[in-house]
């Protein structure tokens, strides 16, 4: 009992840190909160003179998507990039406090901004009646999965980020511009219904990983998530404007999937998902071992590392007095049989190539 009343103090503490760097730093609510709100309430406002275009009927979900994009990836970036800064992370490394539990305060801290900013937005948007109504409408199960599918995804893409490039600078940027591109043409700045009405846009915007999750939450907001079609004019979901001729390019095609139900861009999301995470594991592994490298043939590395990871874990005295009698006890090798050993097995090997393939003869 202890020990789990521990973790969770721990954990507390953790996400205590995360708040207050979250809450006191300027960019982070503008970015993360107040930019899209406002352009989100500004859309659902304004007003369309006649034959002007008007908002999608679905910029809520659009604003909940992109603010998932910017407080997933770049506040995820920016919390770890902070972190390595400041060495805090070296800091913890040379405590009893598990590498699982950092990243889990991280993760879960990251998912309750996500949950508390898509509740701030969906309360702002409720003011307004012609948005209460569209309500009715929402598909919620695909809808949660988009969601969460926006979430994972972005998470995965910062991880990949702050793995692949070294400089906190350049993984900044990239993230800002991560955001600022589903921003301006997935839906949020400038509305759908005029980006993807242009084929060469429509199609160049495959290639963005967001399209896909950022679709199913669309699509489900207006409940056409099983065809996946675009809503047009006539249909009661944009009486109050935002839906497209049926003879254009999204009244033909809808969101891009054929008819296809939300089944194909869940598919389509988590493939994103697994290359972005299998790239992440690859530079890792590699860094890990490029590390190693040097140290590789010296004898007993791997070993003493485990002794240094156990007495770092050591919760008690008793604990740390515990290892440091096992280690004694387990380190009578004698080094000059470990290097005959080791020349031995050289020379078999050197033996062993100059052998023709077949064998003797």
């Amino acid at each position: 009992m202890n020990k789990v009343k521990r973790r969770y103090t721990i954990l507390a503490k953790l996400w205590k840190i995360q708040s207050i760097n979250y809450f006191t730093d300027p960019v982070n609510l503008v970015l993360g909160f107040i930019l899209t709100t406002i352009t989100m309430i500004c859309w659902i406002a304004f007003k369309p003179a006649k034959g002007g275009f008007a908002t999608d009927p679905f910029i809520l979900a659009s604003a909940i998507g992109i603010s998932i994009i910017r407080n997933s990836q770049y506040n995820l970036n920016l919390t770890i990039g902070d972190w390595k800064q400041k060495k805090f992370f070296n800091r913890l490394a040379d405590t009893p406090v598990s590498k699982t539990l950092v990243i889990v305060s991280i993760l879960t801290f990251n998912w309750f901004i996500n949950i508390l900013v898509a509740l701030i937005l969906f309360g702002f948007a409720m003011i307004f009646k012609s948005q209460r109504q569209i309500l009715t409408y929402v598909q919620w199960g695909p809808f949660f999965v988009g969601f969460v599918l926006n979430v994972f995804l972005s998470n995965v893409m910062a991880l990949f980020l702050s793995t692949f490039i070294k400089k906190k600078d350049w993984v900044l940027v990239i993230s800002l511009f991560s955001y600022f591109g589903p921003m301006y043409l997935l839906g949020l700045g400038i509305p759908w219904n005029v980006v993807g009405n242009y084929k060469g846009l429509n199609i160049f915007l495959y290639i963005a990983p967001h399209r896909y999750p950022l679709a199913i939450m669309q699509a489900a907001w207006v409940g056409t998530a099983n065809t996946m079609a675009f809503p047009t004019i006539g249909m009661d979901v944009v009486a109050a404007g935002g839906g497209v001729k049926p003879d254009s390019w999204l009244g033909m095609h809808g969101f891009g999937y054929g008819g296809n139900g939300w089944w194909l861009p869940t598919v389509i999301t988590l493939g994103w998902c697994l290359l972005f995470g299998i790239l992440t594991l690859l530079v890792i592994n590699h860094r890990y071992n490029y590390g190693l490298r040097k140290y590789k043939n010296y004898n007993g590395v791997q070993m003493h590392l485990r002794y240094i990871n156990n007495i770092k874990k050591a919760k008690t005295p008793e604990e740390l007095q515990a290892i440091i009698n096992y280690i004694n006890s387990n380190s009578n090798y004698d080094i000059e049989e470990i290097m005959q050993a080791e020349n031995k097995a050289r020379l078999l090997k050197k033996e062993n190539k100059k052998l023709p393939k077949g064998g003797d003869k």
